[in-house]
This record gives structure tokens, C-alpha cells and sequence, in this order.
């Protein structure tokens, strides 16, 4: 039987059902998309700066893993925000470096067609146009970011490189480097370029170790500036101070030789010849062709009055390498230890026909009667 009252009450039910869901629908609250392309924002830069550490670690496999992963958060980023500056050009930089260089050159002109007024994007394309030997170009765009922002420090520093790596241009990269120090005083990699500089151009191992110096007093676990350092205590006379840095690198660098042959011509020269042996063991293991490595530990088997062991390293030398004067000039040192003045002769003059520079004088003085 109809029941009126049951039927308006149960309407009525419904009604306020019906509104409650409105109301509820109504104070739902609306999802923000440049808010959430912010947060991808942020997600993909903490991607890249996981990678750029793996790829400072040479684990190009995990940076590489970081660096896909950036680039979903960022091709998020745009598609939630087509008018982020930012996105783009954090997109392009990701393509970079995995090499997308089509899509990296779309999305950098992106964000420049947005703002064109920063200085950034022009420097990340500058670093595209780089990878892809486009020396000009990269140029241009360093001009320009510095056009837009003079206190750049970035577009100093890689303007720097490229003056020093591309144009050879030493004088104009130490220019710019100092500009980039001056911003910016604390740029690791800005003085370790130009300690590299003062030591393989210029030959001022005083300014290189200073430079050195800075970079470990920044950051004293950058593993390559003890290398450098080593290097260049060496150069510079300092051939304890050299074992010391070099010890430390080869402390995580246990395989390579060029530390492992100047840390044994330092011991050399302080005298620790069992030191420099066993240093040259090790470079030889690693690399059984080294003819430096074999002239070297000749040279201390003989100071240690290990003639025969010196002949062997020494004759190993020149069967490697039969144009390598100190290979020469050292046999004929230890010829003449053993008595054999006519061998060493035959020797130098080996050597003075290298354009060895000790060798003629060597003539000179001991081997007038051989010739």
C-alpha cells in the first residue's frame, strides 16, 4: 500500500543526498598544474644532480639510468606547464647529455622563445653546440649569455675552456677564468684548469701548486688534484711532498701507471730506490710495454748495484722503443760501473745522435779516445 509519508521522506533523503555530493564536488579542491610541474621540476633537477655525482664516479651506467629518469620528470614538467622556462631548458639539458641533441636543440629555442632575457639557456645551448664540435656557435651563445648577464660566472668558465681547448688561447682563457674567480671565488674546476695550465704550458710549478692548493683546500677529496700536485712537487724539486700526494692517489687509484712512474722517480731522487723499484713493478704489471717504466727501474737496479737486473730493464727498453735516448744515456752508465768503457761509448754516442742534450757532453769528458 503507497505510503505517502514514506515516499516524501525517502525523496527528500535523496534531495539532500544529492546536494551533499554537490557540495562536496564544489569544495573539491582543483589541481594546481604549474604547481605540480614545479614539484617534476624539482624531482628531475635531484635526478641530475644524482647523475652528474656517478658521472664524476665514472659509473656512466648509473648516471645514465639518473639522467632517463630526469628526462621523464621533465617531458612531465612541459606538458603540465607549456610556459615554463625553466622545464624547457632543464628538458634540453637532460637531452644533451644523453646525446638527444634533435630534441635538446628544440626545447632550448623553447625556452628561449619564452624568455630570452637569462643568460642560462644560452650557456646550456653554448655546452650543446660544444658536444656536437660546433666551436662558433657555442662561442656565440657564451657571447650572448654574457651579453645578458655579465656576472655569469658559468659562461666565463666555459668560454675559458673553450678558449684554451679549441682556440689554444691560454692568455684569453686565464682572462676569463679570473673573471669567472672573481664571481664566484670558490670554483673548484676553475682553478684546477688553470693550475693545468701553469704546469703543462707554462712550466711555473709555483703557481700551479698554488693553484692545487686551492682545489684540495675546497674540496679535499678531489682525487685528481693530488695527482697534479704530485706531479708538480716533482717538477718543482719537492720529491718527498710528490710521494706523499701521489701515495694518496694511488690509495683510490691503485692502477694508475703514470702515478706509479712519478712517484718512483721521486723516490729516486730521495734515495729510496727499493721504493721506486717496487713502484715500477707495479706500472710494468699494469702496462708490460712501458718503456719508461723499464729505463726507470733500470736506472734505480743500478743504484742499488744491481747491474745485471738494470742491463735486463735497460736492453727491454730499447728493444721497445729503439729511438729512446735515456734508455742509452742510462746503459751506458751502468757500462761504465762494470768496465765496459768502450760499450758505453758506443752507447752515448747512440744517444748524442738522438739529440740526447747530456750525451755530448758525456763524450766530451769520458770517450775522446773512442772515436
Amino acid at each position: 500500500m503507497f505510503n505517502k509519508k514514506t515516499y516524501i521522506l525517502t525523496l527528500l533523503f535523496f534531495v539532500l543526498l544529492s546536494f551533499k555530493i554537490l557540495a562536496q564536488e564544489d569544495e573539491a579542491p582543483k589541481i594546481d598544474t604549474a604547481d605540480v610541474s614545479t614539484k617534476m621540476l624539482m624531482s628531475g633537477n635531484y635526478k641530475m644532480d644524482s647523475a652528474a655525482v656517478y658521472e664524476k664516479k665514472k659509473d656512466i651506467k648509473k648516471a645514465n639510468k639518473f639522467y632517463q629518469q630526469a628526462l621523464i620528470d621533465y617531458k612531465k614538467a612541459t606538458k603540465l606547464n607549456a610556459n615554463s622556462y625553466d622545464a624547457f631548458n632543464k628538458l634540453g639539458i637532460a637531452q644533451t647529455k644523453v646525446k638527444d641533441y634533435k630534441n635538446a636543440l628544440i626545447n632550448f629555442d623553447k625556452a628561449i622563445l619564452i624568455d630570452n632575457t637569462r643568460a642560462d639557456v644560452f650557456r646550456e645551448r653554448a655546452m650543446f653546440y660544444l658536444a656536437q664540435g660546433k666551436v662558433k656557435e657555442a662561442l656565440q651563445d657564451l657571447n650572448f649569455a654574457l651579453e645578458k648577464n655579465y656576472d655569469d660566472a658559468e659562461s666565463f668558465y666555459q668560454r675559458g675552456m673553450i678558449r684554451e681547448k679549441t682556440e689554444k688561447n691560454e692568455q684569453l682563457a686565464l682572462e676569463d677564468y679570473a673573471r669567472a674567480l672573481e664571481i664566484k671565488p670558490n670554483m673548484e674546476d676553475v682553478y684546477f684548469k688553470r693550475g693545468v695550465i701553469y704546469y703543462e704550458r707554462r712550466k711555473d710549478y709555483v703557481l700551479a701548486k698554488g693553484e692545487f692548493d686551492k682545489v684540495i683546500e675546497l674540496n679535499s677529496e678531489n682525487n685528481d688534484a693530488y695527482l697534479w700536485r704530485g706531479k708538480t712537487k716533482y717538477n718543482g724539486g719537492d720529491f718527498k711532498g710528490a710521494d706523499k700526494d701521489l701515495s694518496r692517489y694511488l690509495d683510490y687509484e691503485p692502477t694508475s701507471v703514470e702515478a706509479y712512474i712519478t712517484r718512483g722517480a721521486s723516490r729516486i731522487n730521495f734515495k729510496n730506490n727499493s721504493g721506486a723499484v717496487s713502484d715500477y713493478d707495479e706500472a710494468i704489471k699494469l702496462d708490460p710495454k712501458n718503456v719508461i717504466a723499464y729505463t726507470n727501474r733500470g736506472t734505480a737496479k743500478a743504484a742499488m748495484k744491481n747491474f745485471t737486473g738494470a742491463m735486463e730493464d735497460l736492453d727491454m727498453a730499447i728493444k721497445l722503443k729503439f729511438d729512446y735516448s735515456p734508455a742509452y744515456l742510462n746503459r751506458a752508465a751502468v757500462k761504465f760501473a762494470t768496465g765496459d768503457k768502450k760499450g758505453a761509448c758506443k752507447d752515448l754516442n747512440k744517444a748524442d745522435s738522438l739529440n740526447n742534450e747530456k750525451a755530448y757532453d758525456l763524450i766530451q769528458k769520458y770517450c775522446k779516445d773512442q772515436f
